[in-house]
């Protein structure tokens, strides 16, 4: 069923009141910024501190195992993957799909959060339990004539499908209605593509290799093709050597164009632009080899890109995971968390120095000690 509904022919819907869109997807990406640029999810990847930004929130958060836990009169415990009964454990932590692994699965939805602020993660109610990834792009909320939301969606055959909201996990950021959300690049577009313009600049002056331009101006007595590549070829040696040869009769002025002073303010403004998109990304600028590079400083901004910049995407995802992955019944006891010490890793001393006050103080067990340490 699945296949046919991803790959082949998608099984008749029901009978019902056609849901009617109020968000159809408008893609502004195609319409030039006032640079002239037009600035698509592909041309905002090509600027290194979006693709950096970008790249290293989908790595973090894909790299942080997502948990199931059991709340029960005080006591927590970690419910372990299950294959033969595919839990919610099982599927977040060890085969999401039959294509994925965890790692892959959590950055492919990152990844469409940022560059389109919606995700889509589908769980169609059959004994094989699969979590499935939705193309944001052909995928968005409907309503029924009774106010029930629905997603339509385009399957890769090109099959139109509607999925009952109960099926679905809609991750979203920058949401101004919570039905919708609004990728970076839909407020960041104008600054890339200042930034775009900047780099196009920079291409153009590297292209000239960096050597003088100047124009020649010629007297009345026309000169042939092969006179001009003489004298072209001239130039650009005398710009090598420090020397040329000329004939004076030849030419009533010679003129050298440099740059302009607001020409150059304008292209050292490219590091004052980083920082602008670094912050609609709310990404620290240590680590972009920009901020203040201490040990000291740079852990505590660590705990702070954990809590203002991952948070908004782990809270989310932990909430909407429990609310449609987790039956009913075990939803007031159970529920999902990221393990976020797994990226925020300590040194050997500082990391056995905390487990041994844990176990001290009676938080851990020294075998829990032991477990989180792999022994």
């Amino acid at each position: 069923m699945i296949i046919s509904n991803l790959v082949g022919g998608a099984p008749p819907v029901p009978e019902r009141a056609r849901p009617e869109s109020r968000y159809p997807r408008v893609y502004s990406g195609y319409t030039k910024t006032k640079s002239g640029q037009r600035v698509t999810e592909d041309a905002a990847k090509k600027i290194a501190t979006a693709y950096r930004c970008a790249n290293t929130i989908c790595n973090d958060i894909a790299q942080m195992p997502l948990q199931v836990f059991n709340s029960y009169r005080g006591n927590i415990t970690r419910l372990y993957p299950d294959m033969q009964a595919r839990n919610t454990a099982y599927l977040v932590e060890r085969k999401p799909n039959r294509w994925m692994s965890p790692f892959l699965w959590k950055r492919t939805i990152v990844n469409w959060l940022i560059w389109w602020g919606n995700a889509y993660i589908w769980s169609p109610p059959i004994a094989f339990r699969e979590l499935f990834i939705l193309d944001a792009s052909k995928t968005y909320p409907v309503f029924d004539a009774d106010g029930n939301k629905w997603y339509q969606t385009i399957f890769p055959n090109g099959q139109n499908e509607l999925i009952p909201d109960v099926e679905m996990v809609h991750l979203m950021l920058n949401s101004k209605d919570g039905l919708v959300g609004m990728s970076v690049l839909e407020y960041a577009r104008e600054t890339m593509g200042r930034q775009l313009a900047a780099h196009e600049t920079q291409d153009e002056l590297s292209g000239n290799g960096l050597k003088p331009t100047a124009a020649l101006w010629v007297k009345a007595a026309n000169l042939d093709q092969e006179s001009k590549d003489i004298i072209r070829k001239t130039y650009l040696e005398a710009a090598e050597t420090g020397a040329a040869i000329f004939e004076e009769n030849k030419f009533s002025k010679f003129e050298t164009i440099t740059m302009k002073p607001t020409d150059a303010q304008f292209l050292e403004g490219v590091a004052v632009t980083d920082a602008d998109i670094a912050n609609f990304f709310d990404f620290p600028l240590h680590k972009l080899n920009m901020g203040k590079q201490s040990y000291e400083s740079n852990e505590q901004q660590e705990l702070a890109y954990v809590k203002s910049t991952l948070n908004p995407y782990l809270v989310q995802w932990e909430q909407a995971g429990a609310e449609k992955w987790i039956a009913a019944v075990d939803q007031p006891f159970q529920y999902l968390r990221f393990n976020r010490d797994a990226l925020l890793q300590t040194d050997a001393k500082t990391r056995t120095e905390v487990l041994i006050k844990k176990v001290l103080n009676g938080i851990l067990t020294p075998n829990q000690a032991l477990q989180i340490e792999d022994m």
